[in-house]
């Protein structure tokens, strides 16, 4: 189960359970009298699950994992989605993108999402050196300076840079 926190109407903060934080919560948040939340990314590292609850009707999901398997929040999103009968599309991954990821996948099955993919470290935007960008940016290092953080940013934008036009068709593919 992940991190969650408890909100009550009214109050303009929120109290982590696990971190002991306060955050500024927006009013648009606080419609109910009592609301759960969960960080998902102690669940599966991404935000599948709420995405997916079926009066959400999701027809499109944009997957940027910035995880050091560049395919475990997708896979994991798929056996969960298999395993609590929610709809999701197969995750075929080839043997060969495994540790040398395309910059775009796209997952589609009948009557499910559609799943786009896109690791942050890839082929394309790492100039084929994958393994050596995983290992200047592991997933659990707390703390970049500016220009590692600049880095990250400037990689991850060329991720939607570079399939600006594919993410458009799909978007325009779910829309018909």
């Amino acid at each position: 189960m992940g991190k969650t926190a408890d909100v009550t109407i009214g109050q303009k903060t929120i109290i982590d359970t696990l971190q002991k934080m306060e955050a500024e919560v927006p009013e648009e948040v606080l419609s109910d009298e009592r609301t759960r939340l969960e960080d998902a990314g102690l669940v599966m590292n991404s935000p599948y699950v709420a995405a997916l609850r079926p009066d959400r009707k999701v027809k499109l999901i944009l997957s940027f994992d910035f995880s050091t398997h560049p395919f475990m929040t997708v896979n994991q999103a798929a056996k969960y989605c298999e395993d609590t009968g929610i709809p999701f599309p197969h995750v075929n991954i080839p043997e060969e993108d495994k540790d040398q990821p395309k910059d775009f996948y796209v997952f589609k099955s009948e009557n499910t999402p559609t799943v786009i993919h896109i690791p942050l470290f890839n082929m394309v935007n790492c100039k084929g050196d994958v393994a050596k960008w995983r290992q200047r940016y592991p997933t659990f290092k707390f703390g970049y300076n500016r220009e590692m953080m600049d880095e990250l940013i400037r990689v991850s934008g060329l991720n939607v840079a570079n399939n600006k036009n594919r993410i458009l068709q799909e978007i325009s593919d779910v829309c018909k």
